[in-house]
């Protein structure tokens, strides 16, 4: 973090630096609010620290200033000219802090960690808001469809408005290390001939990317004759004559890049392809070719959303020693149920998502209320109820974890319906929420908190025994219970091992979810 301290005084200026610096911050100093916005102007500083009364330009006047600028540093004045009335004026400009000389050292530093935290939380917001209206001008711009709509309608088209008897559609996601253009779709709309089959098996299944760039961008579509060399070179082992009534391909160009090639074949005599119906269809492809690019570029930035709101849920465990880890290793509990109940490789990773999200709401509690060692008040047990609700409206912009925000949003509720946000009854609570509700309560009472000691696995079992039929599915705790030596085993690796126990899950569910594919 980058601090920049402005005062006139030598000896003050000397003073901070060598307590922020020893606290680990990099430490900038101006002598007045002029060489201030210089020093800004050139480099980025996580906070202004000002005096007041200073030549040339005081702090008054450098805090306007700072503030008008785009992107500002969080401000605190520190002055040995305090007044009601200039301590009014400094909040009213949007200034953090007001400390009065002479000051001591840990107020300053006390005050200087809290406004750096705010503003890192204040720049992630701002971060995580951009994102968010980047997804929707992409689903506005893609116009509502995704990959598979986008071919399907493609293929649709093709078929009803070429009369073509085999389309196949190669693709290239311009993702890291991708250099070749794949069969990603092919279909057969009459039953093959001798010729024709020996036409299809010339198809490759990919397409180097050098090959399709020296071919294929020098045109957007193209009729193909039986001995065009260009056919030849794109057909595999072909040394006979391939038969086909009339071939043509065309370029899926976006965003002046090479997103596939779209490849239609008739083998019947009455159906030739003309150069008019060439060009008219090339209009629907290269409509297909933006909304196929669109859905790369969304389906990375909801992989990045995914993975920012991931690290902030990541962020909120590390803050307290006593939580660490927990979401990860609710995931593994509720992984043992759902294995047992049969879920599906791409049910597993949603699972393992709801489990890792599950209190992402509760970024917006405050930390005096999460972090109080005593009983709840009223009021702070309500705030508490909240962050089911913040939870699904952080995951809502993420139109693939639809359902695990609705797994999230009912993880509080209870089997005899008095739970909450909904106070849903028995099978109505979603399986996976009734599966991550019994995996939170075992690694809360297993875990060691402030407020108390953990319980043994044996007290925490029997915990949701006596809880089964009440708070909990007594299906669901049946199993749990007769899983107890697999749960030993993680709790024991998990408490010796630390996070470095729970680093396999996420890829174990990944590599499940691409086999399901």
């Amino acid at each position: 973090m980058n601090i920049l301290v402005v005062d006139d005084d030598p000896e003050i200026v000397e003073i901070l630096a060598d307590l922020l610096g020893s606290l680990g911050y990099e430490v900038s100093s101006a002598a007045n609010g002029a060489l201030a916005l210089e020093q800004i102007a050139e480099h980025e500083f996580d906070l202004l620290l000002t005096d007041i009364n200073m030549p040339v330009m005081g702090g008054m006047e450098l805090i306007r200033r700072v503030k008008e600028m785009e992107k500002s540093p969080i401000i605190m004045v520190l002055t040995a000219y305090a007044s009601m009335q200039s301590a009014i004026d400094a909040i009213k400009l949007g200034v953090y802090d007001y400390i009065t000389k002479p000051f001591e050292f840990e107020i300053v530093a006390n005050a200087v960690e809290k406004a750096l935290e705010r503003q890192f939380l204040q720049r992630e917001n701002v971060n995580l808001k951009e994102m968010m209206a980047l997804y929707r001008a992409s689903e506005s711009i893609s116009a509502q469809f995704g990959l598979d709509e986008v071919i399907k309608v493609l293929f649709e088209s093709a078929a009803s408005f070429t009369k073509a008897d085999f389309m196949a559609l190669y693709l290239n996601d311009d993702s890291p290390g991708n250099h070749e253009f794949t069969l990603s779709r092919r279909k057969l709309l009459r039953p093959p001939s001798n010729n024709t089959r020996y036409l299809l098996n010339l198809l490759p299944k990919h397409l180097t990317s050098a090959l399709a760039h020296e071919h294929f961008t020098s045109f957007s579509s193209k009729l193909f004759q039986k001995h065009d060399p260009l056919l030849a070179s794109i057909l595999a082992d072909s040394e006979e004559p391939v038969e086909f009534s009339s071939m043509m391909a065309f370029t899926l160009k976006a965003r002046n890049r090479l997103v596939g090639v779209f490849i239609l074949i008739s083998f019947r005599p009455e159906v030739v392809f003309s150069d008019k119906l060439r060009r008219s269809f090339y209009m629907l492809v290269s409509k297909a070719a933006a909304c196929i690019e669109n859905s790369y570029l969304y389906n990375n930035l909801q992989q990045h959303y995914i993975e920012t709101v991931e690290s902030f849920a990541m962020a909120l465990e590390a803050k307290d020693s006593y939580t660490h880890g927990h979401s990860y290793q609710v995931s593994l509990y509720a992984a043992l149920i759902a294995q047992e109940l049969g879920f599906s490789c791409n049910e597993l990773a949603m699972l393992q998502k709801a489990s890792i999200l599950h209190d992402i709401g509760k970024i917006g509690i405050s930390d005096a209320i999460l972090n109080a060692e005593g009983k709840l008040t009223e009021s702070e047990f309500a705030e508490i109820r909240t962050h089911p609700l913040k939870g699904r409206n952080i995951i809502d912009p993420v139109s693939s974890l639809n359902q695990v925000g609705e797994v999230i949003f009912h993880h509080h509720e209870h089997w005899d319906g008095n739970g909450y946000p909904d106070g849903l009854v028995a099978d109505d609570i979603p399986l996976m929420s009734r599966i991550i509700g019994i995996a939170d309560a075992f690694d809360a009472m297993t875990s060691k908190r402030p407020y108390r000691s953990s319980l043994s696995i044996k007290e925490a079992l029997i915990e949701l025994h006596k809880g089964a039929g009440h708070q909990f599915d007594p299906e669901l705790v049946t199993i749990f219970i007769s899983l107890r030596y697999e749960v030993r085993r993680l709790l024991v690796g998990f408490r010796e091992s630390g996070y470095k126990v729970i680093k396999e899950v996420p890829t174990r569910f990944r590599e499940s979810a691409v086999i399901c594919k």
